[in-house]
Formats: structure tokens, sequence, C-alpha cells
């Protein structure tokens, strides 16, 4: 029986960590992530695509190394595409109520936009069936340091530029 790729790649994290000496807590604050979040990544939660990158880059890994192109361990196919937005907002140290009030719309309503369950039109423009195609709010781009609609809709449909 093949083991599950989830608990491999939080393996060859918690060795990369031990490798240099570091603890969880000194990862997590390298990583900018709670100290839970590395014992849960290690013990085979997989990390949002932005945190599984500073990871790596934090820890000295490649991707390749990791075996991230797999369904079950991609994380950008585990985590909808809003969910670059709340790693951005995170990464910045910027809360949900600054962004909301930048937006425009309520905490609870960005809250579930960055968790892909919100279909809110003051964030995003959909398709006939509801999707999310493109981000339409200009204070939440200004906020999240994007010069644009456009390169805040590629982040977000991305997670890079």
């Amino acid at each position: 029986m093949e083991e599950n790729p989830r608990i491999i790649v939080g393996r060859l994290l918690r060795q990369a960590r031990r490798e240099r000496g570091w603890t969880q807590a000194r990862v997590a604050r390298e990583v900018g992530i709670a100290r839970e979040s590395v014992y849960r990544i290690e013990r085979g939660r997989m990390p949002s695509g932005d945190v599984a990158s500073r990871l790596c880059d934090v820890l000295g890994l490649d991707r390749s190394e990791m075996n991230l192109d797999r369904r079950e361990t991609d994380p950008i196919y585990l985590y909808p595409p809003a969910t670059f937005l709340r790693d951005r907002r995170r990464s910045l140290g910027l809360t949900l109520a600054a962004c909301a009030a930048a937006s425009g719309v309520s905490v609870s309503t960005l809250s579930r936009f960055e968790k892909g369950v919100e279909r809110s039109r003051a964030l995003a423009r959909h398709d006939k069936q509801g999707g999310a195609v493109g981000m339409v709010n200009e204070g939440l781009a200004r906020v999240l340091g994007f010069d644009s609609i456009d390169e805040l809709t590629t982040f977000w449909q991305r997670g890079y530029l």
C-alpha cells in the first residue's frame, strides 16, 4: 500500500526543519504562520499555495522534492483561488476589518469570499452559473498593494503576478 502523499510532504518538512536545528516556532516565525500550523502541516495537513512556497523557500526545499504536483498534495487544487487573497492579506499583516473597510463590504462577506464560499458582486464579476471570473473591487486591490484590478485578478487566479 502506497503511503499518503500528505504524510510524505509533512515528513519532508519536519526532516528539513530538524536538519537546520529549528523549532516549529522558528519555522512559523520565518514563514509568518502560527506554530500550530507548522505542527498540523508536519502531520499531514496541506498548506495553501502561498504557505507551501514560503515553507520551501525558508527550508531550502525544491517544490519537485516535495512532490506538490500530485492532485493529493497540490495546494492550488486543494484550496480555491480566493485563499490567495487571504494569504496575501495575512502576509501584509492586514486584518479582515481593515480590508473589508477598504473594500466597502462587511467583515463576514470578505471572510466568506476568502474561503471561496461567498459570491459577492461587490468583490467579483460572475458568470451565468454564479462562479467568480474576475475581481472588481478597486479598494481591495489598493489595500492589498496591487496597481490595478487586472493585477488583483491575476493574483487571485494564480497566486502570483
